[in-house]
């Protein structure tokens, strides 16, 4: 592996190509530098037949998302960038006052900064009272945040992250489409060196010592009909452990999951994991999120939510992220069982046509 200098400042590091010769992607697990090389891929309509110039711009997208959590207050901050618009959003709900605020900017794509490789980059936004930057570099071993969110709520991180994080990174096709893909990382729990979350002028997160972070970035031709739920949760067990999750379904179960959790720093990843809750009331009760054979055996209780919906001639989405707590076990490849009572977390449904 070398080190090369990038036009962004940051610290690429040359990996292993993610398209084969011919334009294909490499499916599977990736626990190394990887250059993704997207506009490479060799995109596919529903017979087989390639897919060139504006239409497969307009199929590649990305998305990335932050999550920051201690027992009093999570944040969400998210950049979306698809092939006919871009959107950021961010939040921050308070436990204690169960109150929630929430901002989202939408532009045109190029209003969005997002370049898509996962290993370095530099993302940037400034519209609609949202300004977002984001500097990634698993080089570097670092993640730095400085987002301004309607003018009330202000972050500021810098967050040790590269490889020794043991990232969950995986290549799929997309949602069961064997001519597109979806490369994602996961990682959870994150520890900020350096964090200010400020609310109206008020700093929320005064102790970077009790503040986790999950972390999420994905990018590829997303299938048009794209569906899935998700959990996320980072702190501490019963027992003083640090632990984080991070657990998909209705993605890619047949393929290499995107499920996996860390206690401890010690990566365990999960073939399949399933969502059981109330599909009228997801508040009626709390949701089971499990796997077959009580590795993961988990209760999430919504507190709050983000939801978006749209309904467009061209463009639906049924979007909603829950904020609440997990409680329940999780066992690890080496027997170690951890309980959670009270760990901080997100739950979430999406539908979409995009």
């Amino acid at each position: 592996m070398t080190q090369v200098p990038g036009a962004d400042g940051l610290v690429h590091a040359t990996g292993m190509k993610l398209m084969d010769e011919r334009g294909y992607a490499r499916f599977g697990c990736f626990d190394g530098p990887l250059r993704l090389d997207a506009p490479a891929f060799r995109l596919r309509d529903f017979f087989g037949r390639e897919v060139r110039g504006l239409r497969k711009r307009m199929a590649l997208g990305g998305f990335t998302f932050l999550g920051l959590a201690t027992e009093d207050v999570i944040v969400g901050l998210a950049a979306v960038r698809l092939g006919y618009a871009s959107q950021v959003f961010g939040y921050l709900y308070d436990v204690r006052t169960k109150r929630l605020f929430e901002h989202s900017a939408r532009a045109l794509p190029g209003s969005l900064q997002f370049p898509l490789e996962p290993d370095a980059h530099a993302i940037r936004f400034d519209r609609a009272g949202c300004r977002l930057r984001i500097d990634k570099s698993h080089a570097e071993g670092h993640l730095d945040v400085d987002a301004d969110v309607g003018g009330r709520l202000h972050i500021q991180a810098r967050i040790p992250y590269g490889f020794d994080q043991r990232p969950l990174r995986v290549v799929n096709p997309s949602c069961g489409d064997p001519f597109r893909f979806t490369f994602t990382e996961k990682c959870s729990p994150l520890r900020p060196e350096l964090l200010s979350v400020r609310f109206d002028g008020k700093e929320r997160m005064p102790d970077p010592g009790r503040a986790f972070a999950m972390y999420d970035w994905s990018a590829g031709y997303f299938n048009r009909h794209t569906n899935w739920l998700w959990a996320a949760a980072a702190g501490r067990s019963a027992d003083g452990s640090t632990v984080g999750l991070n657990f998909a379904a209705l993605v890619n179960e047949s393929f290499y999951p995107e499920n996996a959790f860390w206690i401890d720093g010690e990566r365990t990843r999960v073939p399949r994991i399933i969502f059981d809750s109330d599909a009228d009331d997801p508040y009626a009760r709390p949701w089971r999120v499990f796997s077959e054979d009580d590795q993961v055996d988990l209760r999430f209780h919504p507190a709050a939510e983000r939801s978006e919906r749209s309904h467009l001639p061209f463009v639906k989405v049924n979007f909603r992220q829950f904020m609440g707590t997990y409680a329940g076990t999780l066992r690890d490849a080496q027997g170690r069982t951890v309980a959670l009572e009270t760990l901080p977390g997100l739950a979430e449904l999406h539908l979409s046509v995009w």
